[in-house]
């Protein structure tokens, strides 16, 4: 989307915390089938934002460190904006946090 000459892209964002959420890592992010939600808990609203790149990092419990899912996870996110990384014992699902 071009407004004024800036591009914009659409965004997903927590109102509870500074999340913000691209479409793609949506995918990670718990639904209800209406609704997304910031892993604070938090419903996602709809949004629009200057174009500017993201990072995330997606945390998983350190039970799944050298799993099929961890090594799936780490070459299909490789050279993306999503890290993939390991938590510590207290992590019991998987994360994703916006990283800029």
């Amino acid at each position: 989307m071009v407004s004024g000459g800036r591009k914009l892209v659409f965004v997903w964002r927590c109102p509870d915390c500074s999340g913000v959420y691209e479409g793609e890592v949506l995918f990670f992010l718990h639904t209800d089938e209406v609704n997304w939600y910031c892993p604070c808990g938090g419903r996602l609203v709809e949004s629009v934002e200057p174009a500017t790149e993201r990072r995330y990092r997606l945390v998983i419990p350190e039970r799944l460190r050298g799993t099929l899912l961890h090594r799936q996870l780490e070459w299909r996110e490789a050279g993306e904006a999503v890290e993939v990384t390991v938590g510590g014992p207290r992590d019991a699902h998987i994360d994703i946090f916006c990283a800029n």
